[in-house]
C-alpha cells in the first residue's frame, strides 16, 4: 500500500496528513511501493544497464536532451539549442543553476567533463560508437565558450544526434559530477541532477528512490522523460519480485501499489477491489532472433521456413490474452513512420516452410533456441514457437537459461536463435540500428541493409527518410535476421488512491507526478 510511516507505524496516506494537520509533529515519509522484476545491474547509467535498470537509472540522471511522451525530442538540461546551416555544430544553452545531488551547480564544464568519460573506451559506454562515426556521426570537439554554453562539432550531418544523446540504454548521455567516481576515476555512484537519488540498493530484495529535495524541476508541462518533473513521495522502494504469482500475491495482499501484471492475470486483476488497470502498447519489441552467421542459419531459405511456420497472430493472441497485434517490423505501430509498407510479411504457411527446407537440403539438424522465465513472455513465446516450428520439421531445441546469461550469449552472438525483446528505440532509423551492423551481437550484417542504414541516420527530410524505412524493412522480411512477434502491450494493475500513473508508449515506467489523490 501506498504508506506514510515514522519508524513506529505504517499508516495510510490519508492518516498520515491527518496527523500532519493536527499535530504538527508526526514527520511522515509517503513511500509508493512498486513491484520490480530484477535487481539492477548496476548503478553507471549506459554502462551496467538492461531494459529495466535504464528504467531506474532514468529517475536519478539526466541529459541535455530527453523524449518527450510522442517521441520528439525536447530540452532538458539545455534550455534550448540550436544548429547551424551546415547541420555540423549544435550550440546548447544550458539552464541556470541547475543542482547536483551534492549540492553544486551544473556548469559547462560538468557537461565536457560527463562526454568525455563516457567517450573513453576503457569506461565501456553502451553508446560510444554512436558518436565515434562507426554507427553514428564522429562528434570531433565539445567545446565550453562560457559556464552556460556547450558546443559539439560533427563531422557530418545526422538525423538522429540528438535522438542518440536521448536514448535510455545510453544513460541518457547523462551530465554526471565529479564525484561519480574516485580520484583513480573508478566508478562511486551517480551524481546526478534527477529528481531522485539512490537510496539503500539491498539485492534481491529492494531498490530505494529517495526524493531529491533540491530538485530544480523545468516549468513546462510533464511530457515523458522531458517537461516538469514534481515528486510527490518522499521514497519509491522497488520491491524485488521476479516471480509474477509472488508479486501478484503481494499486491493482493496491500503491499504493493503499483504492478506490472502479465496478459494471464489480466481477469483476475480487473476483479480486485479498489484497482484500476492501465495498458499501453509500447515500442518495446518481442523478437526471436537468428544468428545469420551460424553453418545452419546462414541459408536464407531455412530462415525464411522458419518465419513460415510460425503463425505471430497465435503467439500474440495467447500470450497479450488477445489484447495485443502481431507486427512484423522492428519499427513500432506508434511510429508515425510505420506505414501499410511496414505491415508486408512473410505469411505463416506451414506447406511453403516444408518445400522451403527440402530446396535447401535441411536435413534435421538440431536448432538451440534460448529463452529464460524472467516476466515478459520470454518463455512462453519460445515455447509455443518451437511447437510450431516442430510441426514443419525444424528440430527446434530449447534451452532456459538465467537472464544474465542469456544476455551474454546475446552480446557474443554466441547462439543460434533467441526469445528476445529490445528496450524501446524511438526514432525508425534506430529500430533497424538495434539489429543491424558487424558488432557481434548485432544479427543483420548484409551491405547492403547497412548501406541503407546509414542513409537513414544523415537524411532527415520525412518523405526520403520513410523511403529509406519502408525499403530497410522490405529487406528484412526477406533476409529474416530475426522473426519480429509483435510490440509489447503492457498492463500495470495500481490502487485507485493513487494518481498520476500513466503508462506511455516508450515501455517506461515514470514515478514524478505519481501520488496519493
Amino acid at each position: 500500500m501506498l504508506t506514510a510511516t515514522t519508524g513506529r507505524f505504517v499508516l495510510s496516506s490519508l492518516t498520515a496528513a491527518l496527523l500532519f494537520s493536527t499535530t504538527g509533529s508526526v514527520q511522515a515519509e509517503v513511500v509508493l511501493n512498486v513491484a520490480y522484476t530484477q535487481d539492477l545491474r548496476g548503478t553507471n547509467p549506459g554502462v551496467d544497464r538492461d531494459g529495466n535498470t535504464d528504467t531506474v537509472h532514468m529517475h536519478v540522471v539526466e541529459g541535455l536532451v530527453a523524449y518527450a511522451a510522442d517521441f520528439s525530442i525536447k530540452p532538458m538540461l539545455a534550455e534550448a539549442w540550436t544548429v547551424s546551416d551546415d547541420g555540423l555544430t549544435y550550440t546548447f544553452k544550458l539552464r541556470e543553476g541547475v543542482p547536483f545531488h551534492n549540492g553544486e551547480i551544473m556548469t559547462s564544464e560538468h557537461v565536457k567533463w560527463s562526454w568525455d568519460r563516457f567517450m573513453a573506451p576503457e569506461t565501456k559506454w553502451r553508446c560510444r560508437s554512436y558518436f565515434t562515426g562507426e554507427d553514428g556521426p564522429e562528434v570531433v570537439s565539445v567545446e565550453t565558450p562560457d559556464p552556460l554554453t556547450v558546443v559539439y562539432k560533427l563531422a557530418s550531418r545526422s538525423a538522429t544526434f540528438l535522438g542518440n544523446l536521448a536514448r535510455f540504454d545510453c544513460g541518457n548521455t547523462a551530465v554526471l559530477h565529479t564525484e561519480s567516481v574516485d580520484a583513480d576515476g573508478n566508478w562511486l555512484e551517480p551524481v546526478g541532477t534527477g529528481p531522485f537519488k539512490f537510496g539503500d540498493i539491498k539485492y534481491g530484495r529492494y531498490i530505494d528512490l529517495l526524493k531529491f529535495e533540491d530538485y530544480a524541476s523545468r516549468s513546462d508541462p510533464q511530457d515523458g522523460y522531458a517537461g516538469a518533473k514534481e515528486v510527490l513521495v518522499d521514497k519509491v522502494r522497488l520491491q524485488i519480485l521476479p516471480e509474477p504469482s509472488v508479486s501478484k500475491a503481494a499486491y493482493l495482499a496491500g503491499d504493493i501499489d503499483l504492478l506490472s501484471i502479465e496478459p494471464a492475470d489480466l481477469a483476475e486483476m480487473e476483479l480486485a477491489p479498489d484497482t484500476q488497470i492501465l495498458s499501453a502498447e509500447t515500442a518495446v519489441w518481442d523478437t526471436l532472433l537468428i544468428n545469420t552467421d551460424d553453418p545452419v542459419l546462414q541459408d536464407k531459405r531455412i530462415r525464411q521456413a522458419m518465419a513460415q511456420a510460425i503463425d505471430r497472430e497465435q503467439i500474440m493472441a495467447i500470450v497479450s490474452e488477445g489484447r495485443g497485434r502481431a507486427n512484423p517490423s522492428p519499427l513500432p505501430p506508434v511510429s508515425s513512420f510505420f506505414t501499410d509498407a511496414e505491415w508486408e510479411q512473410l505469411p505463416f504457411d506451414p506447406e511453403k516452410a516444408k518445400a522451403l527446407l527440402d530446396e535447401a537440403g535441411y536435413d534435421g539438424q538440431p536448432i538451440e533456441l534460448l529463452t529464460n522465465k524472467r516476466s515478459g513472455a520470454y518463455y512462453e513465446r519460445a515455447l509455443i514457437a518451437q511447437s510450431m516450428l516442430k510441426e514443419a520439421g525444424i528440430n527446434a531445441e530449447l534451452k532456459v537459461l538465467e537472464w544474465g546469461t542469456q544476455l551474454d550469449a546475446y552480446t557474443s552472438g554466441e547462439y543460434q536463435m533467441q526469445s528476445f525483446s529490445y528496450s524501446p528505440r524511438l526514432d525508425p532509423a534506430l529500430s533497424f540500428e538495434m539489429i543491424t551492423g558487424e558488432q557481434s551481437r548485432k544479427v543483420w550484417n548484409s551491405p547492403e541493409a547497412i548501406a541503407l542504414l546509414d542513409q537513414a541516420m544523415v537524411v532527415s527530410d520525412k518523405v526520403e527518410r520513410q523511403g529509406i524505412i519502408d525499403e530497410l524493412h522490405r529487406r528484412f522480411i526477406d533476409e529474416v535476421p530475426a522473426i519480429g512477434i509483435g510490440h509489447r502491450v503492457e498492463f500495470y494493475a495500481i490502487r485507485d488512491s493513487i494518481d498520476g500513473f500513466k503508462p506511455w508508449g516508450a515501455g517506461k515506467q515514470i514515478f514524478w507526478g505519481v501520488g496519493p489523490k
